[in-house]
């Protein structure tokens, strides 16, 4: 493997120095959204308008676990307890355009039975789930290949996941997300907007979501966050993929220029992790570390 690594790194580390074609950091999708009319705060505006045309409609009760097929105005009239649904599907299964979904603070509780969720968001656009504490699912909330999804004023708790968004936009407001494996996770942030959301004392990892993208002579590498799979102290697995392979001695130099140049913004857990040669910075010692050409720290 360390002579695979030498030539991989080498050859992608002088490919890089030439110039890196984009990337994008994941601090961007984490800040608050600016006060710009981009199209991304046009759509959102639009969605709050029919959101409160809908809330002015008389709602349908919900109480028991259910697929939502039709645009509309709906609540949950009682807690749903130990909630039965099948593998990829959600309890509250929604699949149409314009709906708002409101828990009024009832619990959605499941089995945490694999590839569940409380609340599933399911190529659907303009959707609004908000009020509703969702506990003891595979998800708590997952919202995947949507538009315009507002989750707000959920708690999410004992879940593996507590909200997971997929290929979608979505945003998050004040969320409650505690106790889950992973907090929140999130495929594509640059397409997600969260404000002023709660999301701590998980037991992985609060937020995992990629620590940039970036477009390599027409590759798009998605990196981070690392993880250390035979927990030896060495963040080798640098995508965040589950384990290690030639993506990873590619991602490496990416990371490192990436930084370097100021295309990518390296948190200090993810620096710290990088650090194969154990100098306190992130740079080409790191690459000459991990291919094993110079022993760490």
């Amino acid at each position: 493997m360390a002579s695979s690594r030498v030539l991989a790194v080498g050859l992608v580390a002088l490919c890089l120095l030439g110039g890196v074609a984009d990337a994008r950091p994941l601090v961007s999708s984490l800040e608050p959204s600016s006060t710009d009319s981009s199209p991304t705060d046009v759509s959102l505006t639009e969605f709050s308008l029919a959101d409160a045309s809908l809330d002015r409609t008389q709602p349908s009760r919900i109480g028991s676990c259910t697929k939502i097929t039709e645009s509309g105005h709906y609540v949950l009239g009682q807690d749903i307890k130990n909630g039965k649904t099948r593998i990829s599907t959600g309890c509250i299964d929604i699949r149409a355009d314009h709906v708002v979904l409101d828990g009024r603070g009832h619990l959605l509780d499941g089995f945490g039975v694999s590839d569940t969720s409380g609340v599933l968001v399911d190529d659907a656009s303009n959707v609004t789930v908000r009020n509703l504490h969702v506990k003891d699912w595979n998800r708590g909330i997952t919202v995947r290949n949507a538009e315009n999804v507002a989750v707000r004023n959920v708690t999410a708790s004992n879940n593996a996941i507590g909200i997971d968004v997929t290929d979608s936009d979505a945003r998050l407001v004040e969320n409650t997300v505690h106790g889950d494996l992973k907090g929140l996770v999130l495929t594509d942030p640059w397409d997600d907007e969260l404000e002023r959301n709660d999301i701590s004392d998980n037991h992985v990892v609060n937020v995992y979501a990629p620590l940039a993208v970036v477009d390599v002579f027409g590759v798009r590498l998605t990196l981070g966050p690392p993880l250390d799979p035979d927990r030896d102290g060495q963040y080798e697995d640098v995508t965040g993929s589950g384990d290690t392979g030639v993506w990873d001695i590619v991602a490496l130099p990416a990371v490192v220029v990436a930084d370097a140049i100021g295309l990518a913004n390296v948190q200090a857990e993810q620096r710290n992790a990088l650090d194969f040669d154990g100098d306190g910075n992130l740079d080409h010692g790191d690459l000459l570390a991990y291919a094993g050409l110079t022993p760490p720290a």
